[in-house]
C-alpha cells in the first residue's frame, strides 16, 4: 500500500465491502456492535510500548478493511495512543511531514495519555516536536526521543506533564539539548544516552535512571539526592573533584546498580576515583550489582585501591546481595577470591574478561571449600585471547564437587565463553569430549562452553 493510501487508512477514506462478518457485516441477523470491534482491535495492537506505523498491523490494517471496520477504528481512541516513527517510516511521511502524520495519529486519542518515540532525522521533526510539546504536554505519559544525527540546539518551552512517567533522551551528537521536567510530578524513569545540565530533573522522585555518560562528581550528586532510586546503571566519566570524600551516600530501596567506567586514557585514576566513593554508599537493600571496568592499560591501579573499597561496600549488605557481576576487574587472582569470600549470599557470578585472573586457579579455590560462594547457583565467566584457559580436568573437577559437594547450593547453570581462536576451538573440544562433563549434562546441571559473542551490557557471553 502507498504511502497516500496507508494515510487515508487513517483519515478515513472509502474501503473495499467483502459482505461477511470478518469484514463487519451482519451474519445471519447477527449484529456485532462496534465497541465489540474496537475491544478486538485492541486486543490485536502489537505488544510493544510504541506502535510503529505499518499497513500489515493494527491499527492501519484494521482501518482499511471497509467502512465499518474503518469507523470502529477511527471511534476507538486506544488504538493510537501510541506512536513511533523513524527513518523505517519515513515513506509514511511524504507530502504529509511529521507534523501532519504525527498530529492526525494522535489526535485520534483525544483526551487519553499519549506514548510518543520519534527517532528525528533532520530539523523538520525536532521542530514539529518543540510545538507538539508547546501545546500537548500536558497529554505525554511516555517520551522517547532520538536525536543522535541532529546538528543542532535543541530548546524545549517550559512546560507542565502532569501524566510523563518514563523518559528516555538520546541527545545530539553534535548539538544540544534544553529541557526540563521539573513540573513533571509522576516521573519515575529517566534514561539519558548523556546526562547534561541543560535536562533538568526532579532527582528525589526517581526510581530507575540510567545514564551512558555521566562524570563521576555528578553521579555522587545523583545519588546524594535520588533517594528513592530503586534501579541505577551509569557510565562513568572522568573530572577533577575533592568534595565528594567523606560524604556518606544513603539509598535505602536501591535494589540494581550498574557502575560502568568509560574508556579514558585516566582510567586507572577514574576506576581509583570512584571505587573510592563505592565506600562511602549505603544500600542494605541491594540484590542485583555490577562492576563493569575500562580494559587495562600498562598504567595499573594497586589492587588495595580496588579491592579494600569493594569489600567495605559489600560487607553493609550480607546476605542479601543475590547476583554479582565483575567485568575486566583489574585484581589478580588471589584478591579477587578474598574479594568474593565478603559475598557469601550470591546465587549469581558473572564474571567478565581479564588478563590477570586465571581460570585453573579460580577453579581450584572452590574444590574442597564450602565457604567460598555456599550458595552459588550460576556461574558465568568469560576468557579473552591471551588469557591462560583452564584445564579440562581443573573444569569439570569444580563443576563436578559444586554438584554434588556438602554444605553448598547445588551449582545448576554454568556457561563459559572463550575468544574466538583455533586454540580455544580445541580447548572447547576438549573439555566436550570428557566423560564426566557428558554425566553433568545427563545429570540435569546446564553447561555451555564455546565461544564468545557479542557484549550484552559491557558483558561478553
Amino acid at each position: 500500500m502507498s504511502a497516500p493510501a496507508e494515510f487515508e487508512a487513517l483519515s478515513g477514506s472509502q474501503q473495499r465491502n467483502d459482505g461477511n462478518l470478518a469484514t463487519g457485516h451482519d451474519v445471519k441477523g447477527l449484529h456485532v456492535p462496534p465497541e465489540v470491534f474496537a475491544e478486538i482491535f485492541i486486543q490485536c495492537l502489537p505488544p510493544a510500548t510504541f506502535v510503529a506505523p505499518n499497513c500489515a498491523a493494527p491499527p492501519l490494517s484494521v482501518a482499511s478493511v471497509n467502512t465499518r471496520w474503518r469507523a470502529a477504528a477511527l471511534a476507538t481512541p486506544r488504538l493510537w495512543r501510541s506512536l513511533a516513527i523513524d527513518a523505517r517510516t519515513r515513506a509514511l511521511l511524504r507530502g504529509l511531514g511529521y507534523a501532519g502524520f504525527c498530529e492526525t495519529w494522535l489526535g485520534r486519542a483525544g483526551a487519553l495519555p499519549v506514548s510518543l518515540s520519534l527517532r528525528a532525522s533532520g530539523v523538520e521533526a525536532a521542530n514539529w516536536l518543540t510545538d507538539y510539546i508547546r501545546g500537548s504536554a500536558h497529554l505525554l505519559r511516555e517520551l522517547d526521543l532520538q536525536f543522535g544525527s541532529v546538528r543542532q540546539i535543541l530548546s524545549f518551552p517550559p512546560a507542565k506533564y502532569p501524566l510523563l512517567e518514563n523518559v528516555s533522551i538520546d541527545t545530539p551528537k553534535d548539538g544540544g539539548i534544553l529541557i526540563s521536567f521539573l513540573d513533571a510530578p509522576v516521573l519515575r524513569q529517566v534514561k539519558l544516552s548523556k546526562y547534561t545540565a541543560h535536562v533538568h530533573l526532579r532527582r528525589q522522585q526517581l526510581t530507575s535512571l540510567r545514564c551512558d555518560s555521566i562524570d563521576v562528581l555528578t553521579f555522587l550528586e545523583f545519588f546524594r539526592d535520588a533517594r528513592e532510586l530503586v534501579s541505577g546503571r551509569f557510565v562513568v566519566g572522568y573530572r577533577i573533584g575533592t568534595d565528594w570524600a567523606q560524604t556518606v551516600y544513603k539509598l535505602p530501596r536501591l535494589r540494581s546498580l550498574v557502575l560502568e567506567t568509560k574508556e579514558d586514557h585516566e582510567y586507572w585514576q577514574l576506576n581509583t576515583m570512584y571505587l573510592a566513593a563505592l565506600g562511602n554508599l549505603r544500600t542494605p537493600a541491594l540484590e542485583d550489582f555490577a562492576l563493569i571496568f575500562s580494559r587495562h592499560n600498562e598504567r595499573q591501579p594497586r589492587e588495595e585501591t580496588i579491592s579494600r573499597p569493594f569489600m567495605t561496600f559489600v560487607d553493609q549488605i550480607p546476605f542479601r546481595l543475590n547476583t554479582l557481576t565483575l567485568s575486566f576487574m583489574p585484581v589478580s587472582t588471589s584478591t579477587l577470591i578474598l574479594c568474593l569470600h565478603a559475598t557469601p549470599s550470591l546465587a549469581q557470578l558473572k564474571l567478565g574478561p581479564t588478563e590477570m585472573v586465571d581460570l585453573g586457579q579460580f577453579f581450584a579455590s572452590f574444590v574442597g571449600f564450602p565457604h567460598l560462594l555456599p550458595r552459588l547457583e550460576s556461574l558465568h565467566v568469560v576468557n579473552e585471547v591471551g588469557a591462560a584457559n583452564p584445564t579440562p580436568e581443573a573444569l569439570v573437577e569444580m563443576l563436578s564437587w559444586r554438584w554434588g559437594g556438602i554444605d553448598v547450593v547445588r551449582l545448576r547453570y554454568f556457561r563459559m565463553a572463550l575468544a574466538n581462536s583455533i586454540p580455544n576451538s580445541w580447548v572447547i573440544a576438549r573439555i566436550e569430549s570428557q566423560p564426566r562433563f557428558e554425566e553433568l549434562k545427563a545429570e540435569g546441571m546446564q553447561l555451555y562452553v564455546g565461544k564468545m559473542e557479542m557484549p550484552v551490557d559491557g558483558l561478553w557471553g
